[in-house]
């Protein structure tokens, strides 16, 4: 995927590692969980907020309120910086890479969690999700 962005990322931003307030100039985002943090691809920081929000489905839609969050996500990024068409059109293969990622995680932790916790049922189900969130159209 030529031409993609490269940004300091947060590498784990879906929603769950922030706080919001009100702040002296409107609201504040005050970001936590920084393990994952470092250089990467606009797209993919994008990604993992909208793979969060995504029914763990293949075809499965955003519901009102998640389009909503996705649709306010996206306009308070780019009041900041823009975000170029390239990085928008990758934005469906980087949300197969996440959930790719959650895999391996899961996979890396079977000697502690068990397998119980990658049933096979569950790891075949992946394939048919992976090949749908690559070819998905992002929400506007």
């Amino acid at each position: 995927m030529p031409g993609l962005s490269r940004v300091h990322c947060h590498g784990d931003c879906h929603g769950s590692n922030n706080f919001m307030r009100d702040g002296p100039g409107g609201r504040v985002a005050s970001f936590f969980d920084f393990d994952e943090a470092g250089p990467g691809y606009l797209a993919y920081e994008l990604s993992v907020y909208l793979w969060a929000m995504l029914p763990r489905k293949p075809g499965g839609t955003l519901d009102a309120d998640a389009l909503e969050r996705w649709r306010r996500y996206l306009a308070g990024y780019r009041a900041a910086r823009a975000v170029p068409e390239a990085d928008l059109e990758a934005i469906p293969p980087f949300i197969a890479v996440r959930q790719f990622w959650l895999m391996g995680e899961y996979a890396g932790r079977a000697s502690v969690w068990g397998t119980e916790s990658i049933p096979t049922s569950w790891l075949r189900k992946q394939v048919d999700l992976l090949q749908s969130w690559e070819t998905m159209a992002v929400p506007a």
